[in-house]
């Protein structure tokens, strides 16, 4: 929220909507502090719409997965650019979203979507492994699993559709994993794309390199700009192209995941908002502020996407997080943490963790043990950096 306030300072005033959330608590003080507060919790559309036009916005973005159909439809009523409710169902809801990317040719990847044990089974049997078991609408990596035979499929669905009577569940889909084509050095086999998009016309304003995930599928952090060579950077950004055409989207800021394949890059998702963190590493990167960029996209201003060649990064800027193993429950000490804090590459570090704490892996990037923040010269200095960090930090599970 802070940082929407201070990229806003000078050219806009931020209205800040404030929805139901079961997700996190809001800071409606500090949005009535640093702009306008627009609270239309528990309000029905009706309500909502007339609270907020008495603002007078001027255009409307979200920087949330989660709110992108509510910012939909209040843009529809209000008549301000914003993805439309299709587009956002194609930016929301995974299967839907790998039918329409198979179909436009930014992957090729078989996909079922699944709500029982039964389905799931079926559709195994159907496209077989390795495949990829996760939600159908759901970020962070949460609840992510890889799915080798039957038996691995079966433990899944025993945790994400119990059975017995009051028993919710949600919809998961069931895809095949792309296969990666990276060696064992300290890169991931993917990277990201972020991309600015006016008019239906694209501008992608960064490549963004990736760590390797941890098991199965969490994320471990980025760095900008990614290690890739400029056939491969091009290669990546035509795929991101193709995918943001064939969902549609002709305004806002966009989160592309692209995997590293031996077939070529394909499409691992397209995030219809700028992805996590992203917005800390261009503006200690160089001088994009994708957060600014994103508001005056909305706003119809013809001059705010900035090309991924308009700029020269000046180092190599990096946020690195330490995942639990899968089969932790708890963390029972952390020794070293403050180490890192003293070391020049590193800015910050964020301890997300405390012994005692009871620990999940399907809570994604929530269950993190440490995250740091930092930049160094160039990706080798990065590489021997993170040898460095292993070594001075301690960690033990239970």
């Amino acid at each position: 929220m802070l940082d929407v306030a201070a990229a806003f300072e000078g050219f806009a005033i931020p209205v800040f909507v404030c929805p139901e959330s079961r997700i996190l608590e809001q800071p409606r003080e500090l949005m009535d502090e640093f702009g306008v507060l627009c609270d239309i919790a528990g309000l029905d559309l009706g309500d909502a719409v007339a609270r907020l036009r008495a603002c007078a916005p001027d255009a409307i973005v979200t920087y949330n997965d989660y709110q992108l159909e509510t910012t939909a439809v209040l843009a529809a009523e209000l008549g301000l650019p914003f993805h439309s409710l299709d587009v956002v169902r194609g930016l929301t809801r995974k299967h839907l979203q790998r039918e329409l990317l198979n179909a436009c040719g930014a992957s090729a990847i078989p996909t079922r979507l699944v709500d029982d044990r039964a389905s799931a089974m079926r559709a195994f049997a159907e496209i077989g492994g390795p495949a990829v078991l996760k939600p159908n609408v759901g970020t962070g990596s949460r609840s992510t699993y890889r799915i080798r035979d039957p038996e691995e499929l079966r433990d899944a669905c025993a945790e994400i559709f119990p059975q017995g009577e009051g028993a919710m569940h949600e919809d998961f889909v069931l895809e095949r994993e792309i296969p990666g084509d990276r060696g064992s050095g300290p890169w991931g086999d993917y990277v990201s794309v972020e991309s600015a998009i006016q008019g239906g016309r694209i501008e992608h304003m960064a490549v963004i390199g990736k760590f390797p995930l941890a098991k199965p599928f969490r994320e471990s952090g980025s760095f900008l700009p990614a290690a890739l060579a400029e056939r491969d950077r091009k290669a990546v950004l035509d795929i991101a192209t193709l995918a943001l055409q064939g969902l549609g989207v002709s305004v806002g800021v966009c989160h592309t995941e692209i995997k590293l394949s031996p077939q070529g890059p394909q499409v691992i998702e397209v995030n219809g908002r700028l992805g996590g963190l992203v917005n800390d590493l261009l503006t200690r990167t160089g001088e994009l502020n994708a957060v600014e960029i994103a508001a005056r996209l909305a706003l119809g201003d013809e001059d705010a996407p900035t090309g991924i060649d308009a700029w020269e990064p000046n180092q190599v800027s990096f946020v690195f997080a330490k995942a639990p193993p899968v089969e932790a429950t708890q963390l029972l000490s952390l020794r070293g943490a403050d180490d890192l804090q003293a070391m020049p590459e590193i800015s910050r570090v964020m301890v997300q963790q405390e012994p005692g704490a009871r620990i999940d892996w399907r809570q994604g990037r929530l269950a993190h043990t440490y995250v740091c923040y930092g930049a160094t010269r160039t990706h080798d200095d990065l590489a021997r950096l993170l040898t460095t960090m292993d070594n001075t930090v301690q960690v033990a599970y239970k």
